[in-house]
């Protein structure tokens, strides 16, 4: 019994990922990602979730919305987001002292 494998053609080589779609800008002479963009858009994605949980509890306390579900889920996002904001930048600060605690 002979179990061969032929060659497999109907597998699509994988194609890279748009930055564009991922961060939103691109440096113009080279088509890569731009850290400081991509980390201003999601400076601007974590203030904008703050500012509606801050208006969801506003509208909560104002009695303009009728459900107390709504500003609960608000915040309990906008803290989940600063938690993960929190917890990259810690991330990041290690890999920074590590790399500067190597030896060349």
């Amino acid at each position: 019994m002979s179990n061969t494998v032929g060659p497999v053609n109907s597998i699509a080589p994988l194609t890279p990922l748009d930055n564009k779609e991922l961060t939103g800008s691109k440096t113009a002479d080279q088509g890569s990602t731009d850290f400081s963009g991509f980390f201003k858009d999601a400076l601007a994605k974590l203030d904008s979730t703050q500012a509606e949980a801050e208006q969801a509890t506003i509208d909560m306390i104002t009695g303009q919305t009728d459900n107390f579900h709504t500003p609960v889920i608000a915040v309990e996002k906008a803290n989940l987001a600063l938690g993960l904001a929190v917890t990259v930048r810690n991330k990041v600060l290690d890999a920074y002292h590590e790399i500067m605690r190597m030896q060349i």
